[in-house]
């Protein structure tokens, strides 16, 4: 008697990719993050819990700030519902500036400004001197100068840090930082 092994073999390695599939995303989903933006270097990053105090360079995951989600996700900058990758530039106390053409911070610069996107849509405008809150950080971009960040929509909340990130293994691309 001939038995067809065929479907066993079928079941058998949708079982095995399923189990590495949830092995993978259990191994993945609390505690790594895997980074492809060009905002912050792309790489694998363990996650953390939020510690306190933030310090300047501490690179964090934050939720979108209230009213920029038709930017974030509108614009499909970033799929629905995920969070921005940014580094900690400014602290409670730090004075930043936003002119036409460029991001200060303590009288640093920072980084260019623009008016519109990469496609020639408007952009949200900031402008002036500003100090950052009490519970709130300056969020910026390290890797690209485009990056939708704290030069847009300001100090955020403190409380819309879901967790600080650190590098296990990052790629630096040639040329980053300009589009």
């Amino acid at each position: 008697m001939n038995i067809n092994t065929r479907p066993l073999k079928i079941m058998l390695t949708v079982f095995v990719i399923l189990l590495v599939i949830e092995s993978t995303r259990l191994l993945i989903g609390p505690r790594y993050w895997l980074n492809l933006s060009e905002s912050e270097p792309v790489g694998l990053y363990t996650r953390e819990t939020l510690h306190q105090p933030l310090n300047r360079g501490d690179m964090v995951l934050l939720k979108c700030p209230p009213g920029y989600e038709k930017y974030l996700y509108g614009r499909k900058w970033l799929p629905t519902g995920w969070p921005l990758f940014k580094t900690v530039a400014g602290l409670p106390g730090d004075t930043f500036c936003v002119s036409e053409k460029n991001l200060t911070l303590n009288g640093k610069q920072i980084g260019p400004v623009y008016a519109v996107d990469s496609r020639g849509r408007s952009l949200p405008v900031l402008r002036g001197c500003r100090t950052v809150r009490e519970n709130h950080i300056l969020a910026i971009a390290t890797g690209l100068k485009t990056s939708f960040d704290g030069r847009y929509f300001g100090d955020v909340p403190v409380s819309l840090i879901i967790g600080t990130v650190r590098p296990v293994l990052t790629f630096k691309e040639e040329g980053r930082g300009e589009e």
